[in-house]
């Protein structure tokens, strides 16, 4: 064997042992952490429909939850979301190829939950879910409304033509309400009362009063299959929403331009019109401090109402 032959044979062997060693260690790594900042999970959840799995042992303390009371009261309120919108859609949340239950985990995120892509898990904050219980059952409702978005082929069949926050962000805040009468945050349906100058289509999850508009859920019995016919419309259209929102305005409500001219009308006075023998989860909607945003908004609908009648009648006298 010659010297150039030998160098090679060694370089070889040195080349196979080194790919055997990066093996070795990548069998090492926990499946589940390690990846994208996620932690290993110890501790693991199973109901009818979920797989919550969670961990107390991180060495990033934002990860843990010491609490499992914490993960089986949020088992409980993702039941609840999945029975509600089931029972009003008749289409399951979307589950990934071979997939039978939706994964729950919870671990350290910069905002309070994620539902995205489509095929990944839902991932829930674990530090604002052990300091906040009030946002818990909101958020819940609200990412679960995702997969169902997906169910109807929203980035699984079809990817979005342009960013439409207004819609996706605004039916999820949609599901809150209709879920168990909340939101996560109070921003979602005092905004657009009380700056006139938000354009919906801008809106993101401060579109929700559209919503409310949209299902009647503002001037008496809400017809919330709507919501069902619109996403069926989308599914349709092959998620050209605009088209499909339309379609249905203009089949339900008649001309579509009538329809938004009496949003911004109610938007700046007298949204809330319903009945009070009318009861439903639109007509008293908790921030997460508890406090009635519908009355909230009332007031303040009122009073600048009051305002501006006073400023006609200055007017007209000077």
């Amino acid at each position: 064997m010659s010297l150039k032959q030998l160098s090679r044979l060694i370089a070889v062997f040195f080349l196979v042992l080194l790919c055997a060693c990066l093996c070795c260690q990548a069998a090492e790594i926990p499946a589940a952490g390690g990846q994208c900042g996620i932690p290993s999970f110890e501790n693991r959840m199973e109901t009818e429909h979920f797989v919550l799995k969670w961990t107390n042992n991180s060495a990033h303390p934002a990860d843990n939850i010491a609490d499992p009371q914490v993960v089986r009261e949020t088992a409980g309120y993702l039941e609840t979301a999945w029975d509600k919108l089931t029972g009003l859609f008749g289409r399951t949340p979307y589950l990934p190829p071979g997939g039978s239950k939706i994964a729950v985990i919870f671990h350290d995120l910069d905002c309070y939950a994620y539902a995205d892509p489509p095929e990944g898990p839902i991932e829930l904050n674990s530090g604002v879910w052990a300091k906040r219980p009030s946002i818990r059952q909101s958020t819940s409702a609200h990412e679960l409304f995702h997969k169902l978005q997906y169910a109807y082929g929203f980035k699984t069949r079809w990817p979005p033509r342009k960013p439409m926050l207004w819609f996706t962000e605004g039916t999820a805040g949609w599901a809150e309400v209709f879920v168990c009468g909340r939101v996560t945050r109070s921003c979602k349906i005092e905004d657009m009362f009380m700056d006139k100058s938000i354009d919906l289509y801008k809106a993101e999850d401060m579109a929700l009063p559209f919503w409310i508009f949209f299902v009647s859920g503002n001037s008496g019995v809400p017809e919330d299959q709507l919501m069902v016919k619109l996403f069926e419309k989308c599914e349709e259209e092959k998620w050209d929403v605009e088209k499909a929102l339309f379609e249905v305005i203009q089949d339900v409500y008649g001309p579509v331009d009538s329809f938004f001219l009496r949003f911004e009308l109610a938007r700046s006075r007298g949204f809330w019109r319903a009945p009070a023998s009318v009861k439903c989860n639109y007509t008293s909607i908790l921030g997460p401090d508890g406090k009635d945003l519908v009355a909230e908004i009332k007031r303040y609908q009122e009073k600048r109402h009051e305002s501006e009648a006073g400023v006609i009648v200055h007017h007209r006298g000077t």
